[in-house]
C-alpha cells in the first residue's frame, strides 16, 4: 500500500505533463484540447450537423486547419495575420457569453484575450483560448460558422 502512495502520478497524455504539473511540450509546438468546448449547439459540432450538406466540406476544412496549424509554432501564426492562416485575439466582452459555457473553472475575466482562427477560405472561425498550464495548448472554446458568436462589423 506505502508504494502505491508514492508513486508519482503519470498525465493520461504520457509525456506532456509532469508529475508536477508542468508542460513538457515545447512551446514552438501548438496542439488543441476539445475539453472546454461550448455546451451551445450554435458553436459547437452540432452546428456542422445543422450545415447538412456542407457538413462534410466543414469537416475536410476543419481538419485540414488543425494539422495545418499544429505543424506551425505560435511564432509563425501570430506573424502571418488573420487572414493569412494566422489568428487575432479579441477580449472575452466580444463574445456571448455562452462560449465559456463549460471553462468555469479557468480564471477568464472580460480582458482575457481569446484566440480567434479563420478556416474555410475565411468562412469559419475557431475560437480558442491559450493554455495558463501549458503555453503550447489551445482549449477549443467552439466554432463561428454563421458570424454571430461576436460582432465582426460591417
Amino acid at each position: 500500500m506505502n508504494k502505491i502512495k508514492q508513486q508519482k502520478k503519470i498525465h493520461k497524455l504520457s509525456g506532456l505533463v509532469t508529475s508536477e504539473g508542468k508542460c513538457c511540450v515545447p512551446d514552438s509546438s501548438i496542439f488543441f484540447n476539445f475539453q472546454y468546448i461550448t455546451s451551445d449547439s450554435n458553436y459547437n459540432f452540432e452546428q456542422i450537423k445543422k450545415q447538412g450538406g456542407n457538413a462534410k466540406e466543414i469537416y475536410r476544412d476543419l481538419l485540414s486547419f488543425l494539422q495545418r496549424v499544429s505543424q506551425s509554432s505560435w511564432e509563425e501564426l501570430r506573424t502571418k495575420g488573420k487572414d493569412n492562416g494566422g489568428f487575432e485575439t479579441m477580449e472575452l466582452s466580444n463574445f456571448k457569453r455562452s462560449i465559456c459555457s463549460n471553462i468555469r473553472q479557468k480564471n477568464l475575466t472580460n480582458d482575457t484575450k481569446l484566440y480567434v482562427f479563420r478556416f474555410g477560405g475565411n468562412k469559419y472561425r475557431l475560437v480558442g483560448h491559450k493554455s495558463y498550464g501549458c503555453k503550447a495548448a489551445l482549449h477549443i472554446l467552439g466554432f463561428d460558422f454563421d458570424h454571430s458568436l461576436y460582432d465582426h462589423g460591417s
